[in-house]
């Protein structure tokens, strides 16, 4: 069932960009590449999986002769390609779902933090700039949560992660740099992933952050990583370079869940949030309505606190993904 539910997450967020016309560069095609030789086997039987006890026939497995020249590097051992994923520019996707929002009749504040939510008759939503009342509040902040509510606090990790963007260098074309246009992540815990963009651009991501404070030299941190993927784009200049906040659960499954009465909360996407978060928002649109048994679903995964309770459980974060990270290199 929740494969089911997951084929719909990516369902509606092409009925979104079909419905509202929202030009965000979608383009098929997600390469799982394998960065161990001891991974290629699981990695093979998954593909196999798919296929006999899912009925999934998007998906093919790619030998190290074929990633390597879907990728346009010999770093990976093999890698899964599915057509039946993509992926599109997340910042005009965002965009379009704010102008589709407004016209519906949404009001959205900018530069307003929510600093408490707090029942006095209805909730109350305090921020830095005002207050805002309300019968039902959703939680969707993700990464962004801290001091709203203890119990999505518990359970959902906010993780620091930055991403570059090259000049354009033909990426995503023929000749370049993955010239299905494909998208790429691989099989570290703590992941690479990486896209053409619609200009040519390679826009790469991975190295995360869990100091707490805002890095000052993301091009070059980033770099770093870029370069053991693509050595030879070395001295190859970037344009752009900028970090977020993304939020983890232990168990890398969305925290949807129902607080207390007229409470909603839905974070944890532990990276897959362009497609589950709209799919969530319509999870609890539906549950509001009175439709809760999809909602129900995820409502009902057991999802266990982070160890080590307010205090320790961000040192005990830490040092777990230390672990996870040393891991991804042996």
């Amino acid at each position: 069932r929740l494969w089911r539910l997951g084929e719909e997450a990516k369902a509606v967020t092409l009925g979104l960009i079909a419905r509202h016309r929202i030009d965000c560069d979608w383009r098929l095609g997600l390469i799982e590449s394998v960065h161990k030789p001891r991974l290629v086997a699981s990695e093979r039987a998954y593909v196999d999986k798919l296929r006999d006890d899912y009925g999934y026939g998007a998906v093919e497995w790619l030998d190290r002769e074929a990633v390597t020249a879907a990728i346009g590097t010999d770093v990976y051992h093999g890698g899964r390609l599915d057509n039946g994923a993509g992926h599109l520019d997340p910042l005009k996707f965002a965009r379009g779902l704010a102008r589709a929002a407004a016209k519906a009749g949404a009001r959205i504040y900018e530069g307003s933090r929510a600093t408490r939510v707090a029942k006095s008759g209805r909730w109350t939503v305090t921020t830095d700039k005002g207050s805002v009342t309300a019968d039902i509040v959703v939680l969707a902040g993700n990464g962004y949560l801290d001091g709203i509510d203890d119990e999505t606090e518990a359970h959902v990790m906010p993780i620091d992660n930055y991403i570059l963007a090259t000049v354009p260098i033909g990426a995503g074309r023929p000749g370049g740099l993955i010239p299905s246009g494909a998208a790429v992540s691989d099989t570290r815990f703590v992941v690479y992933y990486f896209r053409p963009t619609a200009d040519g651009r390679l826009v790469f991501g991975g190295g995360e952050s869990y100091a707490r404070n805002e890095r000052t030299d993301i091009a070059e941190f980033v770099t770093r990583h870029l370069l053991t993927v693509y050595p030879h784009l070395k001295g190859t200049k970037v344009d752009y370079a900028w970090g977020g906040r993304l939020a983890i659960t232990l168990h890398r499954l969305p925290y949807i869940r129902r607080q207390r009465p007229g409470v909603y909360a839905a974070a944890g996407y532990s990276g897959q949030g362009v497609a589950l978060a709209p799919f969530a928002g319509k999870l609890i649109a539906d549950a509001i309505g009175g439709d809760v048994a999809r909602f129900d679903v995820f409502a009902g995964l057991p999802c266990p606190a982070f160890p080590g309770g307010r205090l320790l459980r961000y040192p005990a974060l830490v040092a777990g993904m230390s672990w996870y990270a040393l891991r991804d290199r042996l």
